[in-house]
């Protein structure tokens, strides 16, 4: 069994960490600097490369629905199918 001066020593354990964090302001003194470095830069795309990319995302959106409908319509026939088999079974 523990001794009564365990959570005693969790305090204090605790504490001495406590003085090791920094503060907010020692951490965004330190990150400060950084900002102005992250600035993005975009390549310019020219009004054909744009439908080109629009057109390849349609396209591939349209394959996308295509085959979720399908799985769909396997799921529905394989529900179809066993229902009808555990109804046959049941009642057979």
């Amino acid at each position: 069994m523990g001794s009564a001066s365990q959570p005693m020593l969790v305090v204090k354990a605790n504490r001495a960490l406590l003085r090791k964090r920094r503060s907010f302001k020692e951490i965004r003194e330190a990150y400060e600097g950084y900002l102005g470095d992250s600035e993005l830069k975009f390549k310019e795309l020219t009004p054909f490369e744009q439908k080109k990319i629009r057109d390849k995302i349609i396209e591939q959106a349209k394959k996308d629905r295509i085959e979720k409908a399908q799985h769909y319509l396997i799921a529905l026939f394989l529900v179809v199918f066993l229902g009808l088999g555990i109804y046959y079974i049941i009642s057979g």
